[in-house]
Order: structure tokens, then sequence, then C-alpha cells
């Protein structure tokens, strides 16, 4: 969970130079390739003219603080720094991590985690290139492990450096954030179906207040956040996030950025993703799925185990009255004064 920080930044905003789609170039007849040394110089000459840091880097270069106790931590959270962060430097149009993040660990009974809700595992400070982690809460939706939290609140504060440090819109830093985190999973579907068909938000506006909401309305904030997230990216193109953003660092509103980014307005998105994608999204991929039919497998079981219990239990009452029955009268009549 993160709440950036709304002061500006006078980090100029990043053009498309840097990320935009390439497309391939036919062959052409006689045609003789250039040496390698040339298309790697060729490359360098072009980073250099989009303006990328020579010392830019896939992997974020971390910096691990905490106490001795969580030492082991330390040193997990450092090996997962090394892996390759480049989903989520696309999701926010990012090139490279060309300046360190603090990681800040924290045990339970710290004052600031005695400060934080119990749902909250990790927030991030963009300015400060800061990341703070409470490991103890790990286990709790939508972080499931350490890997998945790290990245989350990586992409928070890669989040601030592609807005230029304007505000961003909770339902978007949280949904760039999630989907940057993991795999969308059966809990994610689950959660999202039931956000969406149930009595939850039904704008991006609603979905904003419910980050400010219980514990409850927050977990089904992120998956609805993370949701809508994809759902941009299905429709306006994998890169719909990033475009956005670059409309914020630009001083545009989000209804604008939007609008430039993807043609359609917002209201319209929001209208499609929250009444008419919702069957198609959730339901139906759910139900068609191996588990889906793995529980149906499983209610049925427990429904023949309900039904053969009460067969049996009325069938051992038959069995004791004709044992009373059989026993003749004598001895029913003692059964009844012994009673």
């Amino acid at each position: 969970m993160c709440f950036l920080p709304l002061s500006p930044s006078p980090s100029p905003p990043l053009t498309d130079s840097g990320r935009r789609a390439r497309g391939t170039i036919p062959p052409v007849s006689g045609f003789q390739p250039l040496p390698s040394w040339f298309r790697c110089f060729g490359v360098f000459i072009l980073l250099l003219v989009c303006g990328v840091p020579a010392s830019a880097s896939p992997s974020p270069k971390i910096r691990v603080v905490g106490p001795p106790e969580l030492e082991n931590i330390a040193v997990q959270v450092e090996r997962l720094a090394q892996e390759d962060f480049t989903e989520v430097l696309n999701l926010t149009g990012r090139i490279g991590f060309s300046e360190p993040i603090t990681v800040v660990l924290l045990p339970e009974g710290s004052p600031l985690a005695e400060e934080m809700p119990r749902w909250v595992a990790g927030y991030a400070r963009g300015d400060r290139r800061t990341v703070v982690l409470f490991p103890a809460r790990v286990p709790s939706y939508p972080d499931r492990n350490l890997r998945t939290l790290l990245r989350h609140e990586v992409a928070h504060v890669l989040v601030w450096e592609a807005a230029g440090g304007r505000a961003v819109p909770l339902w978007l830093n949280e949904g760039i954030a999630t989907v940057a985190a993991r795999e969308w999973g059966l809990e994610d579907r689950a959660r999202y179906a039931a956000a969406v068909i149930g009595s939850g938000p039904r704008s991006t506006r609603q979905l904003d207040r419910s980050f400010r909401g219980n514990a409850g309305d927050v977990r089904r904030a992120y998956a609805l956040s993370a949701g809508f997230v994809r759902f941009l990216q299905t429709e306006y193109g994998i890169l719909m996030p990033a475009r956005i953003l670059d409309g914020l660092a630009a001083g545009q509103d989000l209804e604008r950025a939007f609008l430039e980014a993807s043609g359609v307005e917002l209201r319209r998105a929001e209208r499609r993703f929250f009444k008419d994608q919702a069957m198609w999204n959730t339901w139906v991929p759910f139900l068609t799925s191996s588990a889906a039919l793995w529980m149906a497998v499983t209610a049925l079981a427990l429904l023949a185990i309900a039904r053969r219990r009460v067969r049996n239990r009325v069938m051992y009452e038959m069995w004791d009255e004709e044992e009373n029955w059989e026993s003749g009268p004598e001895e029913r009549d003692r059964d009844q004064e012994i009673n």
C-alpha cells in the first residue's frame, strides 16, 4: 500500500522515444547485413539520443537497512533485487534504474509498525526513493510473498518518477503496482468477480474511496484496480498505463491524460469495465476452468456424503423400532418401567 506525496518534482516527463514499439524491416534483395560492431555502435548512439543514462539497469540497486534480527530477510531482499524488473519498467514507461533505492525493514512492535494498519505490509516514498517493508505481514492480499511485496513497492517509486512527482489516483497507482508484482491468479479472479458483480465500486472515484475503508474494502479495491489496469492494457495497448502517467507528468488532469492516451473518455471505459466486462472477464473464465470443475466435483461428493448419512440415520432408527417390536410385550413393558 502506498500513498504517494503530492508535491511537484522538477523531473522532466519521459518522452515516447525510449519505449516506442519498433516494427520489423522487410528484407531487401541484395542487402548485406551490417557488421556486429557497427550495429552495437548504432545502439549506443541511439541510447544517447534518447537520453538514457549510461548506468540504467533493468534491476534496481537496493540498499537494505534493518535491525540485526532481520538480517536473513535483508539477504533475501538483496537477492530478489538482482532479478529482472523489465515488466515493472514497461508498466511505468521507464527505461531502467539509474539511482539506488533504500529498503527499510521493520519488525512488528516498532513504532512505525504500530502506527500502520495490520493489512499494510509496506509502503513507498517516491520523493525519497525509499521503501518500507514489514516482513511479518507479507502473507496478506495482494502480496503473498516477499518477492511480490518488493516489486509492488518498487513499482510505486517508478510511478512517482513517471508522473513527475504529481498526484496519481490511487486506483492507477495501486493497479500498476499490483499488476507489476504478481500474475493474475484464481484468488484475484474470485475477488474481482465478487467486487464487480456484488455491491462494490462502480467508478474510479468510488474505487479510490475504497482504499480508505476497512481491510475488506481495501482488498476489494486492490483486485478491482488490478483488473481495470489489465483491462486498459488489453483494450488500448500494453503501454496505456505509461501513457497516462506521461500525461499527468505534463500537467494534464486525469480525464485529459486518459483521453489522449486512449482516444476515449474515462467514464466510457469505466462503464465497459464495471458493467459489460464483468461476465466475460470473471465468471466465464472461472466457470470453464479446471478449478471450477474440481469445486463442482467436491460439492457433489459432499452432497452425496450428507445424503448417505441421512439415509443411514433413518435406517438405524427403523432397525431400532423393529428390534423393540420383536423383543415381545414383556421386554417392552420392562424397558418402559426402567425408563
